[in-house]
């Protein structure tokens, strides 16, 4: 068998009868076959008795008996690999109809490139748009230009390419980024990528999409910067295995079959992206602000660099206080803290403190104002002339490549009015070590450094959860994403994290300003994923308690010597 078309299949019988009429042309030819992974049992007859009106196709299909909700297509592709006897193998899902001769020109443009591998374009359409040739109708729904966005839905190459990277990521959950996540890591095992704009693909549906109704940035950055070329264990691809139709391959199969058809292809990277910047490293020339990994250099440092202040809202935070400023001293140009309200040391701290430029402080046993306390935070470092705002809570630290660069990333942002920078918040679990990475957690952010605008106001803002910066920054100014971290100490201990919870739980009852609640701040289970912090992403651990700072092995020392 020369090619296998993989097709992953969850809930789609009603779209695949009518792509189905489209394709079985192109797929009943001597050396191909279509292998179906069918993730779910429920459409398992009807499916069946749908392929057997196909009787020239040659077809394999594999069953999943354990019913369950969507999940990504990525086991089922494994399985359909795993199963798929052709040397080389076409994916796509069940719903693409081929605008052109797909499988012969995936095949021989394959062929074409030594450990190559091929990406075609997709464009998206509804079932009642088709009123002709599918060529004219994906003319409408495609730019003619080759933007990289419409080089996906479609991958041809060698099995082997598949077998070099343990198949697609079984781990995901969620939607999206897949088949980037796929494409990064083979180009990382040293296979070429390429694209041929003839091999196009219309996706096609009973509802109007675009291919991006959930794109998420943060999801999308994870999946493109994978650490390692090889998913999966050696296990990959046995997720199920019952076969529920074998058609037998024809003996000459294997052959180079007459029907492959010639197309132009050309080098095309992945979307593999920086993970500091985002920076797509094939597709983007420079980043937007300084990277100290994307950066040739860092920029001539400003003649008269606009102060940098760092705020702080306190509420007896003794315990973690110390650590926090000594972290940040040599960074910025001075502290502005409110004191809300303490009965512990934290005031006394504070005023200690060398580059303290100025205390508030609100009477103790009143409730907790967000946005009041902010908006006095920020007027006052408007007098005391700062040019940006640096916040950072007691029980935070920035990753210490961060600080060491945050001259540079200010001199990189001058020209832009109002421009602020988010950081990836990471929490720690259970050691000072290490960050939970499953789920919401891996995905959290905030905006950490901004413009101070000239006004001051917070009439946008929610009364909780709400973003440091006013609403002119909202309004105005422009946001640039970063994937520099900022380490959370509260949540190390699980009693911190109950405490925590609870906390959350009597200030927002009713989850008003947090759709998602906030059991999960202490929840664990199966799912619980922890990172050790590589040595070159640390913070100060010496800023911390000695109760935190108990830890074992070497992550936390190498962690400690960044």
């Amino acid at each position: 068998m020369m090619l296998s078309v993989v097709l992953p299949f969850y809930r789609k019988r009603a779209e695949f009868e009518r792509v189905a009429a489209l394709n079985a042309p192109y797929w009943s030819r001597p050396g191909i076959e279509v292998v179906i992974a069918l993730d779910e049992p429920a459409e398992e007859q009807d499916l069946l008795q749908l392929l057997a009106r196909f009787d020239t196709v040659c077809w394999r299909v594999v069953v999943n008996d354990r019913p369950h909700g969507w999940r990504p297509p990525c086991r089922a592709i494994n399985v359909g690999v795993r199963h798929a006897r052709g040397r080389f193998v076409l994916v796509h899902s069940p719903e693409s109809a081929y605008v052109d001769d797909g499988p012969a020109l995936a095949l021989q443009a394959a062929l074409s490139v030594e450990r190559g591998v091929v990406l075609g374009r997709v464009g998206f359409a509804r079932f009642d748009a088709i009123d002709g040739p599918l060529a004219a109708l994906f003319a409408r729904q495609v730019p003619e230009a080759l933007f990289l966005r419409t080089f996906y839905g479609s991958l041809c190459g060698p099995r082997e390419a598949f077998e070099a990277v343990g198949g697609y990521d079984e781990s995901f959950t969620g939607w999206g980024g897949d088949d980037d996540d796929f494409r990064v890591r083979l180009e990382m095992a040293g296979w070429r990528l390429s694209a041929c704009a003839e091999l196009k693909l219309l996706h096609l549906s009973f509802e109007t999409r675009d291919g991006a109704e959930q794109f998420d940035p943060d999801n999308d950055w994870r999946k493109c910067t994978p650490a390692k070329a090889r998913a999966n264990g050696e296990d990959w691809g046995r997720d199920f295995a019952r076969i529920a139709r074998d058609d037998p391959a024809p003996a000459d199969a294997g052959a180079v079959p007459a029907w492959g058809q010639a197309a132009p292809v050309f080098a095309m990277g992945s979307r593999r992206q920086c993970e500091l910047c985002a920076r797509m490293l094939h597709h983007e020339p420079a980043p937007h602000y300084f990277c100290p990994r994307c950066s040739a250099a860092p920029p001539q440092p400003l003649a008269s660099r606009l102060r940098i202040v760092c705020l702080l809202q306190l509420r007896n935070e003794a315990r973690l206080l110390e650590g926090c400023l000594d972290h940040l001293r040599d960074h910025v140009d001075g502290f502005i803290a409110l004191d809300d309200g303490s009965t512990d040391d934290t005031a006394r701290i504070l005023r200690r403190e060398p580059k303290l430029l100025e205390l508030l402080s609100n009477p103790p046993g009143g409730d907790w104002n967000e946005t009041q306390n902010r908006r006095r935070l920020l007027e006052c470092a408007q007098c005391h002339g700062a040019g940006w705002v640096l916040v950072c809570d007691a029980d935070e630290r920035y990753e210490s490549l961060f600080l060491r660069h945050l001259g540079a990333i200010v001199d990189s942002l001058s020209d832009t009015p109002l421009s602020c920078l988010s950081l990836a918040v990471r929490e720690l679990w259970d050691a000072p070590d290490r960050f939970r990475d499953d789920g919401p957690w891996g995905a959290k952010s905030r905006v950490c450094l901004f413009r101070l605008p000239r006004e001051i106001a917070f009439d946008a803002a929610p009364a909780l959860h709400g973003p440091w910066y006013p609403d002119a920054v909202a309004q105005h100014g422009r946001m640039f994403r970063s994937y520099f971290r900022l380490y959370h100490l509260r949540m190390i201990r699980r009693e911190d994290r109950i405490a925590r919870r609870d906390r959350y739980r009597r200030l927002d009852p009713g989850h008003r300003w947090q759709a998602i609640g906030y059991d999960y701040l202490a929840e664990e289970g199966p799912g619980l994923r922890l990172e050790k912090i590589a040595p070159d992403r640390g913070y100060d651990l010496g800023t911390l308690p000695a109760d935190l700072r108990q830890a074992d092995g070497p992550a936390l020392a190498a962690s400690e010597r960044a």
